[in-house]
């Protein structure tokens, strides 16, 4: 049986409040999850292909022939909500091919039955979709009856069928992500060296962040072992000669043992590998930090979201301010790069509260920041507040997956884009900014990609339309 893993481009994301302009720059990562699905598969004997038509940067017309091409028996695809579209096109493309079709990803937690009411697609998978699409392949070759297994979505009698979420307790069971059917090479980061890939080390977030989606692999926080997690970043950086890892854990440093017990093993293998990761402000320390820079941190990310008190409090972000500054000295004692992740026009804000937070942006001084607008995704507390507040009308989300909805949600506040432009240009472009960074470059690399950050924010752009 021949599989096809396919993540589609995101060009239907009408709802992104990342910047057009920088979108167009940041760069693509790889699809984790479908590259976890194929290991399992081929760990288990089958053939599986991955099609990444966003790394490859393939037209509609492009992806029809490849699907055609490769006429395989089954064809997954990966989505999140806000880029459904292309995912249907992608699964009503592979359904006229002859394939068996399932759909998995975050997505299939908010809206499974809708999603499922699309004749042209056979299964979903929700939760963690390693094993269960591995359960669902052998029963459908083994002929065997599928309605008894975990985090499958299917249809009988007419109706949807959901199964309860799958989450995999062992993390070390799984093998590595199938990275030899990846386009590695495609893959970069506006803010990395090059080569660069991503890694997990834990899964799960037990944080209840008012903007974030929440799905059922947050339930239960599991982590690798210390010698799994440098098995893989010596397999990757041997094999594919990457020089940055990226990890997208939502909650890295957690467990402080578990960072400690990294670190020691990059240590005592003698590893040289640049790395960085997410963290928080409220579970990290000083000496965590230089362990870190020792065993090759170059960079942390803190989600620090807002200037503002009050809207910190809304955004039951569990953090304040002084705690952040705290964190930000200690990690440039340290000698590790900051990146600051910020959110403007948050339910509720006014222009005294995003200038605070573009102020308290500044004197933070981050190396690197993110500004972007509020998004309400669906099944979030913000979601719900702007629902309650009339500024979003019905089920949005619903009608969107439904194809009923071709307009983009509104912004929770008036003119959220010009504040964010306002930001980025309030932030990027002081005079000992550029310089600092200036001072920075090694080569032509580092300045094309200065130049293009640059240039899109000279050339702000937000996708769609909000207002």
């Amino acid at each position: 049986m021949n599989i096809l893993l396919i993540r589609n481009s995101d060009r239907g994301d009408i709802n992104t409040r990342l910047p057009e302009s920088l979108n167009k720059v940041r760069g693509v990562l790889p699809p984790l999850g479908i590259a976890y699905i194929a290991s399992v598969l081929e760990k288990e004997g089958y053939k599986v292909r991955i099609l990444d038509a966003m790394a490859l940067s393939l037209a509609s017309g492009e992806v029809r022939d490849k699907i055609v091409n490769e006429a395989a028996d089954i064809v997954g695809v990966t989505t999140m909500t806000s880029s459904i579209r292309e995912a249907l096109e992608a699964l009503q493309l592979a359904k006229e091919a002859g394939s068996i079709t399932v759909i998995g990803g975050a997505h299939l937690a908010a809206y499974p039955k809708e999603t499922l009411s699309y004749d042209f697609i056979d299964y979903g998978i929700v939760g963690e979709g390693e094993y269960p699409f591995l359960s669902l392949i052998k029963a459908i070759e083994e002929k065997r009856p599928i309605k008894d297994i975990s985090g499958l979505i299917y249809k009988e009698g007419g109706e949807v069928h959901v199964n309860e979420a799958y989450i995999h307790l062992n993390l070390d069971e799984i093998p590595f992500p199938a990275w030899h059917l990846l386009p590695m090479e495609k893959y970069s980061s506006i803010i990395s060296l090059h080569p660069v890939t991503t890694m997990i080390s834990s899964r799960g977030c037990p944080y209840q962040c008012g903007f974030c989606f929440k799905t059922p692999s947050d339930r239960k926080y599991r982590t690798r072992s210390a010698k799994n997690v440098v098995d893989e970043m010596e397999l990757i950086v041997r094999e594919y000669k990457v020089r940055e890892i990226m990890f997208y854990d939502d909650t890295f440093t957690l467990q402080r043992e578990h960072i400690v017990n990294i670190c020691n093993e990059i240590l005592r293998r003698g590893l040289r590998v640049s790395w960085e990761s997410p963290a928080r402000v409220d579970n990290i320390d000083l000496e965590l930090l230089k362990l870190m820079r020792e065993a090759g941190c170059i960079r942390l990310r803190y989600g620090v979201e807002s200037g503002d008190p009050r809207i910190l409090k809304l955004m039951n972000k569990g953090i304040n301010l002084s705690m952040a500054k705290e964190v930000f000295n200690w990690t440039k004692r340290a000698g590790i790069e900051t990146f600051a992740y910020f959110i403007i026009g948050y339910i509720h804000e006014t222009p005294q509260t995003m200038k605070n937070t573009i102020s308290f942006a500044k004197k933070l001084n981050p190396d690197l920041a993110m500004f972007t607008v509020a998004t309400p995704y669906p099944k979030t507390p913000l979601y719900d507040l702007a629902q309650k507040d009339g500024l979003v009308h019905g089920d949005y989300w619903r009608e969107f997956v439904l194809g009923l909805r071709e307009d983009s949600l509104p912004y929770l506040v008036p003119n959220a884009e010009k504040w964010v432009r306002k930001a980025y240009r309030s932030f990027y472009f002081r005079p000992n900014y550029i310089l600092k960074r200036l001072f920075k470059v090694r080569g032509w690399r580092y300045f094309k990609k200065y130049f293009d950050a640059a240039k899109g924010i000279l050339c702000f752009k937000m996708k769609g339309n909000f207002s």
